[in-house]
């Protein structure tokens, strides 16, 4: 145990934790008698009025959040006679999901919810009191002993009507690469958007046990969030069902106006998916069971050890087709209405059926050359539905091959 006193009250004892611009230490509150976290800014940093401004500029906007799923700040200032400046919060005793993921590898569905759960709700909070947290991760995402999820280190926070200044700028890519979302990696304007994305990014994670991209850098992570798809949830991770999966990819929208539009929406909507509710649409019909039912290709499924996804089309612009309902197969108004955009396989298994009847008439039309007689018959495909257009399809050959 450090005999080193903060502002003659904080016993400082063993570290918890550091990073590239502070160190976080338990300590004695020798004044009401209870342990507590004290974050440190780096010594070398002291000087730098920048990140003085923004050590404290954390502290005012954590204090500002009290509310169950949230770290509690109980305390900041400078201590004169050591020169340090420090923040004080509630010491949660227990793992951080970086911890979790390090022992566990991957976690179920039921303990990735629970853990979610948690920072949906503390977003919220902190989202209704004008802050985004803007570095969501799993390491800042902690389960005490007692099984209280806390969302933690609003260290790169800011105040929504906060104007933009160069300190902010400089925050706006300090947040850990992986988790980032496009128009923050981008340096582009942030709000609660693209904390639900990085937390679609821990969610997928958790229960996937790897990122939905493998990027080494923002330069790297931004061009692979524009030419590629990541796999989807429920191919990388058979127990998850489609429902959830819909609702992960949701959240992994690069236009930030395609996410939810809150936190609770969010936390609901994971819920949802993991007890197999999709958004409303009506019942499933043959066609999509039997799209939805048919195994990967080595186009959407993930290599196992693999680093790069297999690449996709480019993400933008949107494709000029309309959305799919999940449960129909038909064309919905999803988009409008806020719901993920759904990457059905529909659109390109009839392709392939197309193809197969063209073949097919070409043969029929070769064998009827060969033997002296027989014509093609062609017809115009002009079917509304998958269930149409197979119908069609199946009467062309028919016809040619009878």
């Amino acid at each position: 145990m450090s005999d080193t006193i903060i502002a003659g009250r904080y016993e400082l004892g063993d570290r918890l934790g550091y990073g590239g611009m502070s160190i976080v230490q338990i300590a004695l509150d020798r004044r009401l008698e209870r342990q507590v976290a004290v974050k440190l800014l780096a010594e070398h940093l002291a000087e730098d009025s920048q990140f003085v401004s923004r050590f404290r500029r954390e502290a005012l906007s954590a204090a500002r959040l009290v509310h169950p799923n949230i770290v509690q700040v109980f305390d900041f200032g400078l201590d004169e006679a050591s020169g340090r400046h420090y923040i004080v919060m509630e010491y949660i005793q227990g793992r951080s999901g970086a911890e979790i993921l390090r022992e566990e590898t991957r976690l179920s569905v039921a303990d990735t919810l629970e853990l979610v759960d948690g920072a949906c709700r503390g977003l919220a909070h902190a989202h209704r009191m004008g802050v985004v947290h803007r570095d969501v991760k799993p390491g800042n995402i902690l389960r005490s002993d007692d099984g209280a999820v806390k969302l933690a280190d609003f260290g790169i926070a800011k105040a929504m009507a906060e104007p933009t200044s160069q300190i902010t700028q400089v925050g706006s890519v300090l947040g850990t690469a992986a988790y980032l979302a496009p128009e923050q990696a981008s340096g582009g304007e942030i709000g609660p958007a693209a904390d639900l994305y990085g937390l679609g990014v821990v969610t997928y994670q958790l229960i996937a046990g790897r990122l939905p991209y493998d990027a080494n850098s923002l330069t790297e992570l931004a061009l692979m969030q524009q030419q590629e798809y990541p796999a989807r949830l429920d191919d990388v991770a058979s127990e998850v069902p489609e429902a959830l999966a819909t609702a992960v990819e949701r959240a992994l929208a690069l236009d930030p106006a395609e996410r939810y539009a809150s936190a609770d929406e969010m936390r609901q909507a994971l819920q949802d998916g993991a007890r197999g509710i999709s958004p409303p649409g009506g019942e499933s019909t043959a066609a999509t069971s039997m799209l939805s039912s048919r195994e990967p290709t080595a186009a959407t499924r993930a290599v196992p050890g693999s680093r790069r996804l297999e690449p996709q089309a480019p993400r933008h612009p949107p494709p000029a087709q309309p959305a799919y309902d999940p449960e129909t197969g038909t064309p919905s108004s999803a988009r409008s209405r806020g719901e993920a955009p759904r990457r059905s396989n529909a659109r390109r298994w009839v392709g392939s059926f197309v193809v197969a009847a063209i073949a097919a008439a070409v043969i029929a039309y070769a064998a009827g050359t060969s033997s002296g007689g027989g014509n093609v018959k062609l017809s115009p495909v002009d079917g509304n539905t998958t269930g149409e257009v197979v119908d069609q399809m199946e009467r062309l050959i028919d016809d040619n091959t009878r």
